[in-house]
């Protein structure tokens, strides 16, 4: 059975697989606390918070469905849940707390609607199997290790309203390949934000009139390709033009050497110069798409 107080929903007793939630019930808090057999679950209209550790490790619990009345995640709310491979949030929604989907581990798929505001430490971190995400345009912050660790990320779309993004907000994400930040203005960073992430590979896409903005500002300058949003990367490194970058492209730059000739492709450091450290940086491109 259900145990509410004043409209909070502070535990579940029972071993059922799906369960809807009383329609008197406004919060959920720590009430489904490591509920293995729980599979589904229905939330009313009437709920408004989703507190915290609501469905910490529920790790059976596949289905969810967040209605429109929901306003707020809080902390740790569904961290743990490894079975949740989806979760569309309402447009209702305007905070995602701290740790709330963390170690979801197959979540695959996340709908945030621009009604968000804040997404906090954590709120998606060590969900691997995550590849791609966009955030918000009310967004201003991104949390302390919001999506760290989401290995399997290849592409993150950061809005205009992004002033400042905090500290590991993509640590080790090493497939990351492709972020397109849209703000104007260079957004702030705390410390290891793309640390991790294989940066000298990467393309980072960015307004055309900040462009060399984002180039002269770390960490951004770190990427291997900073280009105008709506153009064509050209793959740093590939000196033959290819659409790869290996061995040949070392060997063309050793001709343009013993040439004594200068190709804007071959100079990879950008020294204005084209030598021995532009075959160390091929190498260590190699080397980091390996």
């Amino acid at each position: 059975g259900f145990a509410i107080k004043d409209g909070v929903l502070v535990a579940y007793c029972g071993n059922e697989s799906n369960i809807t939630i009383p329609n008197n019930v406004m919060s959920i808090f720590c009430a489904f606390w490591q509920c293995y057999e729980l599979t589904s679950v229905t939330i009313p209209n009437s709920v408004t918070t989703i507190g915290s550790a609501a469905f910490y490790d529920c790790s059976n619990l596949t289905s969810i469905t967040i209605p429109n009345s929901v306003t707020s995640i809080e902390e740790s709310s569904f961290g743990g849940c490894k079975s949740l491979t989806s979760v569309t949030i309402p447009n209702s929604m305007t905070r995602i707390g701290q740790d709330a989907f963390q170690y979801c581990s197959n979540l695959k798929s996340v709908t945030i609607p621009n009604s968000v505001t804040t997404i906090g430490g954590g709120a998606f971190e060590y969900c691997p199997n995550l590849t791609s995400i966009a955030i918000p345009s009310g967004v201003t912050d991104i949390g302390y290790g919001a999506f760290s660790n989401c290995y399997g990320l290849t592409s993150v779309t950061i809005p205009n309203s992004v002033t400042f993004i905090v500290t590991k907000a993509f640590f080790g994400c090493t497939g990351l390949t492709s972020v397109t930040c849209e703000a104007t203005s260079v957004p702030s960073t705390g410390w290891y934000v793309f640390d991790g992430v294989p940066q000298s590979i990467a393309t980072l896409y960015v307004p055309e009139s900040a462009l060399e903005d984002y180039k002269a500002t770390e960490p951004w300058s770190g990427f291997g390709n900073i280009v105008a949003i709506g153009s064509e990367p050209t793959l740093r490194g590939d000196v033959n033009g290819d659409g790869v970058v290996n061995g040949t492209d070392i060997q063309a730059i050793i001709n343009l050497i013993v040439e004594g000739e200068y190709d804007e492709k071959a100079d990879v450091n950008e020294d204005e110069q084209v030598n021995g450290t532009d075959i160390q940086e091929v190498i260590n491109i190699i080397v980091e798409g390996e």
